[in-house]
């Protein structure tokens, strides 16, 4: 943790510099994995002292962002959604797939194939969910 702490200090202290911030691959998915998926950000605030004091948040970085408020995943896993952008036909035959590959080529642990089902998936549907009946907006300093 050092490293990455020493890092993240560096660039938060050097605001002359075009690095913003660090992007790393997860380490609970394989290192080859394609797309943007299981990449983790790391976006430290580029403020003097000053604003942090007066400041709840960085001010660069609320501009650049949009959020939604908080929500709690195992509270929102209780709502019975159903998404407008994933058929069920899809899911079921993702599933379908899923099932005649499970003697030819689901090898390992299910957390190499994540990527591949990531669409059945809680993370999924609580993502989808999210992102239908959320509002994004910038959030103030």
């Amino acid at each position: 943790y050092i490293i990455p702490n020493l890092l993240m200090q560096w660039i938060s202290r050097n605001s002359n510099e075009n690095v913003v911030g660090i992007a790393y691959r997860s380490t609970k998915l394989p290192a080859n994995a394609l797309g943007s998926r299981g990449i983790n950000v790391v976006l430290p605030p580029k403020v003097r002292y000053e604003e942090m004091a007066n400041n709840e948040f960085c001010p660069n970085l609320a501009k650049i962002f949009k959020f939604t408020l908080p929500v709690s995943w195992q509270v929102l896993k209780t709502v019975e959604y159903v998404p407008e952008s994933v058929a069920q036909s899809d899911r079921e035959n993702l599933s379908r797939r899923l099932r005649r590959r499970k003697n030819r080529e689901l090898t390992g642990s299910i957390d190499d194939e994540i990527l591949n089902i990531y669409n059945l998936t809680d993370f999924y549907k609580l993502e989808t969910c999210m992102d239908e009946i959320q509002v994004y907006a910038h959030i103030k300093p």
